[in-house]
């Protein structure tokens, strides 16, 4: 009785949609009971649910012709768990810079005593170094903008973790100076994480992130003078630049798990990838995006990839000089 109640109060109701004329008198009753027992919630938003009491597909003329860029996208998520994962990883990966940086004051005196080296030849373990790193800076951000800046970072990291393993196998002096060039080779590579940390931050809180994540290099700095002082005397220099390529390759494996950045997807041709990605991010935030269509903030052909040129242009050589030098 109490069912047949229910659905003469269905049949009656004046706001009764065409979309539910043809359900049967069960699948009336089970999306009355579904939606609750107040009358005028019951009957609420009948026009934007199927008939299976699914949310509708169709979006309305005004919803089909709204969108949003990924600049938009990223205002809304705002700073939550999503940027705190982030940060983590990036801040492991300045970690990992630094501690590779640091290596080199630790280890000289101890390749002195064992091969007899000179001051000029330790300083040429560093120079090794800086311009490996100084080579590769632009073939890790051409490699990013091809690839996309998650492949590239964890090619980058990978590569300066193998090298600094096998910097720690070096039978002599010049085969240690190969590898150690090679190390700074795939160094070059993690300011990336950076710029992908930087693409998912609002405009309000992206300086002050970016400036903090570079407290992670002083932990890392610390943490490698502490590791040299329980490592060193007891298990030798090898013994160090094999721990020391560890959180290298920790934050290789780490970034599978690295979103690929939004706008390289968007300027690569896959505003799906894209979306997806944003989508994440708001779960994790629990936020909403946008209402509408996800686009590029470009015209279609108008987009250019920049150039080192530009770093020099009118408007940018100043900057550019001053950074350089702060470098």
């Amino acid at each position: 009785m109490g069912d047949k109640a229910i659905l003469t109060e269905v049949l009656e109701a004046s706001n009764l949609t065409e979309a539910y004329v043809d359900l049967t008198a069960k699948q009336l009753i089970k999306e009355i009971r579904h939606v609750g027992d107040d009358f005028a919630v019951r009957y609420s938003n009948l026009d934007d649910r199927n008939e299976l009491g699914e949310p509708s597909t169709e979006r309305s003329p005004d919803q089909q012709e709204r969108t949003f860029t990924v600049d938009e996208a990223v205002e809304a998520l705002g700073f939550g768990r999503f940027q705190l994962k982030l940060s983590i990883l990036t801040g492991m990966a300045w970690m990992a810079d630094a501690m590779e940086m640091m290596l080199l004051s630790l280890i000289s005196p101890a390749l002195a005593c064992e091969w007899g080296i000179s001051s000029v030849q330790q300083a040429l373990v560093t120079t090794c170094v800086f311009s490996g790193m100084m080579l590769s800076s632009t073939f890790w951000g051409k490699i990013c903008d091809r690839f996309g800046r998650r492949k590239g970072l964890t090619f980058s990291t990978l590569v300066a973790c193998i090298m600094g393993v096998l910097s720690g196998m070096s039978p002599h002096f010049y085969v240690l100076l190969f590898f150690r060039g090679l190390t700074g080779f795939g160094i070059g590579g993690v300011p990336q994480s950076v710029t992908l940390y930087a693409e998912f931050l609002p405009t309000a809180q992206r300086a002050k992130c970016v400036v903090l994540i570079e407290s992670f290099w002083a932990i890392g700095a610390v943490f490698e003078a502490l590791l040299a002082y329980f490592v060193m005397e007891t298990f030798g220099w090898r013994a160090l630049m094999f721990l020391s390529s560890l959180p290298l390759g920790i934050f290789a494996v780490a970034s599978f798990w690295l979103p690929e950045s939004a706008r390289f997807d968007m300027a690569s041709g896959h505003p799906e990838r894209a979306l997806e990605t944003l989508q994440a991010a708001a779960r994790m935030n629990r936020v909403q995006l946008p209402v509408g269509r996800l686009v590029s903030s470009t015209k279609a052909g108008s987009e250019s990839r920049g150039d080192i040129a530009n770093l020099l242009s009118p408007d940018l050589r100043k900057t550019t000089l001053l950074l350089w030098a702060i470098w």
